[in-house]
């Protein structure tokens, strides 16, 4: 209760004192607008399983281009159903909890000397903003064993005891099939944020992702047959203009939409194939313009891959598998601003980590692109799961030139 007292207040407090706005205290779901769903409602990942109808029309490419082309319509991670006491030790606390901070006293302070003040005088030096400036408080990983739907990224069922750099156990597939990499989910299991029905999976289920930020646009080309096509080309794009939605709220099909005018936002072409109806790519780095409320930046992605299935109905539904930049997944989950006040303690309180914890064990369970200067690994297995609506890829006449995005 107290994190979510603590998100609530400080965002009304930052708003009236730091920005000068009249606002109410925002509902407890967070960085969100929305309440959230009703007790009972099902989790991101199950509604996205059962909201695609099963159609009997077939996918059909543009005959004349062998062109298929997908706006992102959902976009979650898998949060996988856990037992209880899957964290042993407990939930990571934030750091209100962690330093015992009176909520009571610290929002007085707020409105009398303003928010930056405030956390000055009843707070450590934020680790937000400078991940060194405060020592690793022993932050809590999932080192469980669950089931979860992903890609295997090294080809490796890759083992803890394991005499290699870096090395970690994988998951288990729901089929049986094993070497599925996440160390994401390693990292921010036992955080309150990252359970079923928590923060990031209201957030997901919200549609904010989708709705408000950047769209993420997907084009498959040299598609001959979309059933069974062994050689076919795909990118995946920012695009800055926003989606048009139905009176259900959700996105609208065959929507043109252009990419993003920053050649930076556009993916080199990956190699791809499909059989029986499912597409699988080679990998490619990414970068994806991202924007969720006052988080403004860009989602810096390596070694990016895709499985997923063509639908009946002509959707595209599947998994984006990669190793997440460790710097990039700091910097954008934690290192943003309100106006002159950063605000990422607060997005770390209602996820329900501290950031000098999150910052310190990432190097425990980074698992890509091992660096031998440092003997290091520099980048996170993540997984993401996604929808991608039937849309026109509108390219500029620079596309065919694009750079990939430089490896930094």
């Amino acid at each position: 209760m107290l994190r979510h007292e603590y998100c609530r207040h400080a965002l009304a407090t930052l708003c009236a004192v730091a920005l000068g706005c009249t606002t109410t205290p925002p509902p407890e779901s967070g960085e969100t607008a929305n309440a959230g769903p009703p007790a009972g409602a099902p989790s991101a990942s199950q509604a996205a399983s059962a909201a695609a109808p099963a159609l009997d029309a077939p996918v059909v490419a543009d005959t004349a281009s062998g062109t298929l082309g997908f706006v992102v319509s959902r976009w979650y991670d898998a949060l996988p159903e856990v037992e209880p006491g899957h964290c042993p030790d407990g939930m990571n606390p934030t750091e209100a909890e962690y330093f015992d901070v009176d909520m009571a006293a610290f929002q007085a302070a707020a409105k009398e000397m303003g928010y930056g003040a405030a956390q000055k005088k009843f707070y450590p030096p934020d680790a937000c903003q400078d991940p060194t400036a405060q020592s690793d408080p022993g932050f809590k990983t999932f080192d469980g064993a669950v089931v979860l739907a992903g890609l295997d990224l090294d080809g490796v069922d890759s083992q803890a005891e394991a005499d290699v750099p870096c090395a970690h156990d994988d998951f288990a597939g729901p089929n049986g099939e094993a070497g599925v990499d996440s160390q994401h989910l390693r990292l921010v299991g036992c955080t309150s944020g990252y359970q079923p029905d928590g923060q990031i999976d209201r957030l997901y289920q919200s549609g904010n992702f989708v709705k408000e930020g950047f769209p993420i646009l997907m084009e498959l080309r040299g598609v001959d047959d979309p059933k069974n096509d062994d050689d076919v080309e795909f990118r995946i794009f920012s695009s800055a203009e926003p989606v048009s939605l139905d009176t259900n709220g959700e996105v609208l099909r065959d929507l043109s939409l252009p990419v993003h005018e920053d050649p930076r936002f556009w993916s080199a072409s990956a190699t791809g194939r499909i059989e029986d109806g499912v597409l699988t790519t080679e990998p490619v780095d990414l970068r994806l313009r991202f924007k969720q409320q006052v988080i403004d930046g860009e989602f810096f992605y390596r070694d990016a891959r895709v499985r997923a299935e063509l639908l009946p109905d002509g959707k595209l539904r599947g998994i984006l598998g990669f190793y997440w930049d460790a710097d990039n997944f700091y910097r954008v989950n934690n290192d943003h601003w309100i106006g002159e006040n950063h605000s990422g303690r607060i997005a770390a309180q209602t996820r329900g980590y501290m950031c000098a914890g999150i910052y310190h064990a990432i190097e425990r369970v980074a698992d890509g692109h091992y660096d031998p200067a440092t003997g290091k690994c520099t980048s996170i297995s993540a997984q993401m799961h996604f929808e991608g609506t039937p849309a026109f890829v509108i390219e500029r006449e620079a596309t065919a030139s694009a750079p990939e995005a430089p490896v930094s």
